[in-house]
């Protein structure tokens, strides 16, 4: 098998429309931190991208956005279903310039070079992802941007104030799922190793996370959404019951926990990593 691992391999957050539906409202939360990466990156107009594992195409269609109609935009994603609906979302904003491809990062034939190669909340689900960002930079011109985001979830008893319990539990409970499932908990925070570890010039960093309060605040549905998701993981390794979990009202106690208490959450960062590639990666 080669050292490079497929990302679905490792994804466990589902390929349902209810998966796709939370990745749309979690977009809703993380995008003003994606489009700031590709800001500071470099990412202009007349700029060819590759969005790596891009899903239902969030961060593709901010990258066509910024790129114009000079530039174009590549999303790659493992599953075809959830590239119908990036499809639709890029052709609904009139964004000519994005296009989908299905398949594996490592076998699509990729002829072009590309100026930027992107992806937010892949490298997580890889379990050589040095090996992975080697594989892409052959395919990126010289002079041009590798951009990642990616989740940082240590233990976070602090992330309520006043503390909520019943948010903490939820972050508990995905978090030893993720872990049990494979998934890197703090691929974020190993942004900077990995990048060196790829041969890659030390890239620049940035630590953020998505932080609300009040009822309307998206933070409670995209957290429930999470744990809705990974629900046949939890009771298959036994850490917590429907019953203790109690899926349906989740979200709405969690809302309530908070709200009631005058309190504020923060979901789990996102690190932002980014660096040029110089000369010596030039095919």
């Amino acid at each position: 098998m080669s050292e490079i691992q497929s990302s679905a391999e490792t994804y466990i957050l589902g390929h349902t429309p209810e998966a796709f539906q939370r990745l749309l409202k979690q977009g809703q939360l993380f995008n003003p931190f994606t489009r700031r990466l590709l800001e500071d990156a470099g990412l202009r107009a007349g700029m060819k991208v590759l969005d790596v594992g891009c899903g239902p195409g969030d961060v593709s269609l901010i990258a066509a956005e910024l790129v114009g109609e000079e530039g174009s935009v590549i999303g790659v994603d493992t599953n075809a279903s959830v590239l119908d609906i990036a499809q639709a979302r890029a052709q609904a904003a009139g964004l000519r310039q994005v296009s989908f491809l299905a398949g594996d990062i490592r076998d699509l034939a990729l002829e072009q070079e590309f100026d930027a190669i992107v992806g937010r909340l892949i490298l997580q689900h890889v379990r050589e992802p040095a090996a992975l960002l080697r594989r892409l930079v052959p395919h990126l011109r010289s002079g041009g941007v590798l951009a990642f985001q990616e989740h940082d979830i240590p233990p976070q008893p602090d992330a309520t104030l006043p503390p909520s319990p019943l948010w903490e539990q939820a972050v508990t409970w995905v978090r030893h799922a993720f872990q049990q499932a494979g998934v890197e908990l703090r691929m974020g925070m190993k942004l900077y190793g990995t990048f060196l570890s790829a041969g890659l010039p030390a890239p620049q960093l940035r630590y953020e996370a998505a932080i609300g309060t009040g009822s309307e605040w998206a933070g409670y549905d995209v957290l429930a959404g999470v744990v809705r998701v990974v629900l046949p993981l939890i009771l298959q390794f036994g850490i917590a019951t429907t019953q203790d979990i109690g899926i349906e009202t989740l979200a709405e106690r969690l809302r309530e926990e908070v709200v009631s208490r005058g309190g504020v959450a923060r979901l789990p960062a996102l690190v932002s990593a980014w660096t040029g590639v110089g000369l010596y990666f030039a095919k």
